[in-house]
């Protein structure tokens, strides 16, 4: 059933946005993946009749719940300022990286240097100046790299290397796209064959800050020593410089939550909405309002980093279960984390759950009322 199912006693209204039964989620939830204008947003679906292992992309309207194809993708996928990026191998076995327009439609192919990974993470400066990419350089030694690739002349080349950056969630900072956030688990353990073991050891998990292009290192104070370790979500708390991520209080990276904080280069972590402990988190462009997640108990939630003041809006009814094979569908797997988000406008929160069975991709219409109590003082 598309359209709304539920109204809730503090206004919200939970719409469902899908209802095929093909494996389908709302794409990681560290930025929004909508245009500036918040009339659509993007969601992913597995393909396997265009790749084994291809995605779909698909673009859906708020409130009407209409969908456009977008393309199919052969590796990542990533936003920057309203615009929707991926790499697609074309009719001649060629890799391309396309960028998608959500406000006109246009998609043009931008020519990528010798170098790039085939299938990596990454992340595009907001001029289209730098590509960011992750490498594995080695696993006897246990050794990994980020590499920049200047989309102007063409350069390419590693810039930082580090045993420990197995998961790096590789951000550009959206103002001036020269700092480049790198997630940091110290201690992670992977066999001389590349199968990891440990994905982070009792050293904890970071953060820190690479200059575009020179490769200089910014520490953040955040994780051991400072406070424990990152749950490994965070982002960009809009163009303040700082970041906003979520701390992890046991072991389990699924369920695993803890308090909200704050981050600033140079300065002591700040923590936030209190009492809420949360689970992945993101945040919408302008830095005014985050959407959090967290499971036992099941609570979708935003808030003002500004103001400290949070409030739930709904559960997301997942079972938060990680590659839950279906019967009837052998060998398709999918998370069934809710990962939450907040659309640009700040009237949407997008989020996947299970709650039928099948994973479906679902929206809460949020009151303005709601937004405008969180920022008030």
């Amino acid at each position: 059933m598309i359209g709304k199912i539920e109204e809730l006693v503090n206004g919200v209204s939970i719409h469902q946005t899908t209802d095929e039964e093909a494996d389908k989620s709302n794409i990681y939830c560290e930025y929004p993946w909508c245009p500036p204008s918040s009339h659509c947003f993007v969601y992913t679906r597995h393909a396997p009749e265009h790749a084994p292992n291809g995605s779909e992309f698909i673009a859906c309207d708020f409130g009407t719940w209409e969908k456009r194809h977008i393309g199919y993708s052969s590796g990542g996928q990533t936003m920057n300022a309203g615009k929707f990026y991926y790499k697609r191998v074309n009719d001649q076995g060629k890799q391309e990286f396309v960028r998608h327009d959500l406000e006109t439609w246009k998609t043009e192919v931008i020519d990528l240097p010798e170098g790039v990974p085939r299938s990596s993470s990454f992340a595009i400066s907001r001029d289209e100046r730098y590509l960011a990419f992750s490498r594995n350089l080695s696993f006897d030694p246990q050794l990994f790299g980020v590499g920049i690739a200047d989309l102007q002349t063409g350069e390419c080349g590693i810039i930082h290397e580090d045993p420990y950056i197995c998961n790096t969630h590789l951000q550009f900072d959206p103002k001036e796209g020269r700092q480049l956030m790198v997630q940091h688990n110290r201690g992670c353990v992977f066999t001389p064959e590349g199968k990891m073991e440990l994905l982070c050891g009792k050293e904890g998990c970071t953060l820190f800050l690479l200059d575009i292009p020179g490769g200089e290192v910014t520490r953040l104070q955040v994780g051991p020593p400072y406070t424990a370790s990152l749950s490994g979500h965070e982002t960009w708390l809009g163009e303040t410089g700082g970041l906003i991520a979520t701390l992890n209080y046991v072991e389990d990276y699924d369920y695993g939550k803890g308090r909200v904080v704050t981050v600033q280069p140079g300065e002591p972590c700040r923590e936030i909405c209190a009492p809420w402990e949360m689970n992945h988190i993101g945040i919408e462009p302008s830095g005014r309002i985050f959407a959090a997640d967290a499971y036992l108990p099941d609570e979708i939630i935003i808030g003002s980093p500004h103001t400290s003041k949070a409030t739930v809006i709904c559960s997301s009814k997942a079972t938060y279960n990680r590659a839950r094979r279906r019967t009837g569908r052998e060998g398709l797997v999918h998370d069934s984390h809710p990962h939450a988000y907040i659309s640009p406008d700040r009237k949407w929160v997008i989020f996947n759950s299970d709650r039928i069975g099948i994973q479906q991709v679902y929206a809460a219409e949020i009151p303005t009322e709601m937004i405008d109590e969180l920022e008030s003082a």
